[in-house]
C-alpha cells in the first residue's frame, strides 16, 4: 500500500458545513495529528482567496496548520519557517499573466457573458478589477441551466473554462483548476501522485478527483453524485460519514487498508 505523504482537502463543503459552526471534529483532528505525526504533509485546495480561508482557518482551529494554501481553486501558497505564507515557485506569476491575457482576448465573450447573465433574474455578475471573473446564481437550479448555457456560449473558445461550486460559477484559463494546481505542487514537492490522498465535495474538486493527481481518494457522504461516482470508479473510499468526519474515514480507510486486508497464512504454516 502507497504512503499518504500529501493531504489534499477541500474546505467548505468537505471540512465544514455551510451551516455549521466552522471548527474542526475530533476525528479530523485526530486522523491530522496521526498522519502530521508520521511525517506528512498537509494542503487544502480551495475556491476561498488568501485571506479568506486564514480566517476560516482561524475558526477550524486544526491542530495542524497547513504547509501550504491552494486558493482561488488555481493558486499556490506555502508556509515560510516564519508562519508567513508566501508565492511558491513562478506558478502564481504564470496564472496571474495567463488570466490578465485571457481575459483581454476574450473582451467580447465577457460581455457576451454579463448578457447572457441578464436574462436570468437573480443572478449577478462577479467583478473583479472592472472586469466580470465568475456569476453567482440565485440557486442551484438556476446554476444548472447557466452551467449549460455557458458551456454552449464558450465552446468556441479553448481557452476559456469555469469553475463551478454550489450557486458560484468561476471563469478561468483552461490550464488552471485544483488538480493542475495541485500537480504543480507535487512537482515542486518532488511527491508521486501515488503518496497523494484527496478530499472533496462539489463540481469544483473533480479535477483533482482524479489518479492522476492522486491516487488515493475520497469523498464525504453529503458530496455531489457526480463526485462519489469519480470517487467510486477510481476505488476511492466513499463515507456514510459527513463532511470532516467522513474525510477522516477516508484518510484511515487508505492508510490501513493493507490491515484491514490481511494476508491469510496457507493452511498448514506457522502463523
Amino acid at each position: 500500500m502507497n504512503q499518504v505523504h500529501l493531504l489534499s482537502t477541500d474546505f467548505d463543503g468537505t471540512l465544514i458545513g455551510f451551516d455549521s459552526d466552522g471548527t474542526c471534529g475530533a476525528e479530523f483532528a485526530e486522523a491530522l495529528t496521526g498522519h502530521r505525526r508520521r511525517g506528512g504533509l498537509w494542503a487544502i485546495n480551495t475556491g476561498r482567496s488568501l485571506p479568506h480561508i486564514l480566517q476560516g482557518l482561524d475558526r477550524f482551529q486544526a491542530p495542524v496548520t497547513p504547509d501550504f494554501l491552494l486558493t482561488n481553486e488555481r493558486e499556490i501558497f506555502h508556509r515560510t519557517s516564519g508562519g508567513n505564507w508566501e508565492a511558491y515557485g513562478e506558478w502564481n506569476a504564470h496564472c496571474d499573466s495567463d488570466h490578465q491575457e485571457l481575459f483581454l482576448k476574450r473582451a467580447s465573450l465577457l460581455q457576451a457573458l454579463e448578457d447572457l447573465v441578464a436574462a436570468h433574474p437573480g443572478a449577478v455578475v462577479i467583478y473583479e478589477n472592472g472586469r466580470p471573473s465568475g456569476i453567482a446564481a440565485r440557486d442551484e437550479d438556476q446554476v444548472e441551466r447557466l452551467s449549460v448555457e455557458v458551456c454552449d456560449l464558450t465552446a468556441g473558445a479553448s481557452d476559456f473554462s469555469f469553475q463551478r461550486n454550489t450557486v458560484w460559477l468561476r471563469f478561468c484559463h483552461v490550464r488552471y483548476d485544483k488538480g493542475s494546481a495541485l500537480g504543480e505542487l507535487c512537482r515542486l514537492e518532488g511527491i508521486s501522485a501515488a503518496n497523494v490522498f484527496c478530499a472533496g465535495d462539489h463540481f469544483n474538486d473533480l479535477s483533482m478527483l482524479r489518479v492522476e493527481r492522486a491516487a488515493m481518494l475520497a469523498c464525504p457522504a453529503n458530496a455531489i453524485a457526480p463526485v462519489k461516482a469519480a470517487v467510486a470508479q477510481s476505488h476511492g473510499h466513499v463515507s456514510d460519514q459527513a463532511f470532516s468526519r467522513g474525510v477522516a474515514e477516508g484518510l484511515l480507510h487508505h492508510e490501513n487498508r493493507a490491515w484491514k486486508n490481511p494476508v491469510v497464512p496457507a493452511e498448514g504454516c506457522a502463523s
